[in-house]
């Protein structure tokens, strides 16, 4: 399905219909990208197309989250985002029993170097491990095999079997993520797989990504400057019928 440019993701927002091609992108494929969102109020007239609009911790009233690099020398646990250092591919929202299914960000300064989008197919991770070393997807899919988040965090693993059988995928590798000791001695070779796996994108002002959080990680490398992203959590319309994760091939569970 994959080509490394994406370009079957990339959609036209601002064309006639271009929000609903962008979900069934979205639906299809797990990702879209766009152009065109240049600001807090392009990004939020999209999202709030797409489903409801989910606050976070970080957002302002209108529910963005302006991510840039605050200058803190020693930022708190979960809030890496707000520096210049590179983020590994992640779900947002990890710590929460169920993950906002959509996030949408856009740019809305580049960096004077670096800052990249990072992009991870959960779905072709699963599966390169299914096909590759099934003990180890086991382990990693083994209830009650992480924690993730501070007190108030939740039990789960990097890969959740949910309604219908669909896997969603759950992952940070920072403070916030304690592993059991059948997960953690699997985690070498996920970070392998999931190099393979990597797209990287160079940032523009004014484009982004849309990405289903329970099948897509979404990163970015380390940055210089003034680097200046926004975001939105989204709880998508069900009539986009955005999947909560990604089925299995076939030849994984015959």
């Amino acid at each position: 399905m994959i080509a490394t440019t994406l370009s079957e993701c990339q959609v036209d927002v601002g064309a006639a219909g271009g929000v609903g091609e962008l979900a069934a992108v979205l639906a299809h494929h797990g990702v879209a990208l766009f152009t065109r969102i240049h600001d807090e109020a392009h990004l939020l007239q999209l999202a709030a197309r797409l489903g409801r609009l989910m606050p976070h911790r970080d957002s302002n009233a209108s529910a963005v989250t302006v991510l840039t690099d605050r200058g803190a020398p020693r930022p708190g646990a979960g809030l890496a985002g707000f520096t210049r250092h590179a983020l590994a591919p992640h779900t947002d929202c990890s710590d929460r029993p169920i993950p906002p299914l959509v996030v949408t960000m856009s740019c809305a300064r580049t960096a004077g170097r670096g800052g990249d989008f990072v992009l991870v197919d959960g779905q072709a991770v699963h599966d390169e491990l299914a096909a590759t070393a099934p003990d180890a997807l086991a382990d990693l899919s083994t209830r009650r095999g992480a924690y993730f988040g501070g007190a108030a965090g939740v039990v789960g693993n990097v890969f959740e079997v949910g309604a219908g059988g669909l896997v969603g995928m759950r992952l940070r590798r920072d403070e916030l993520a304690r592993f059991a000791p059948q997960t953690r001695r699997r985690l070498a070779v996920l970070a392998e797989v999931i190099d393979r796996h990597t797209i990287t994108i160079p940032a523009a002002t004014g484009c982004g990504y849309v990405v289903n959080n329970r099948r897509w990680l979404h990163g970015r490398t380390a940055f210089t400057g003034r680097r200046v992203m926004h975001r939105v959590l989204v709880d998508p319309h069900p009539a986009w019928r955005i999947p909560a994760g990604f089925r299995p091939n076939a030849t994984e569970i015959a």
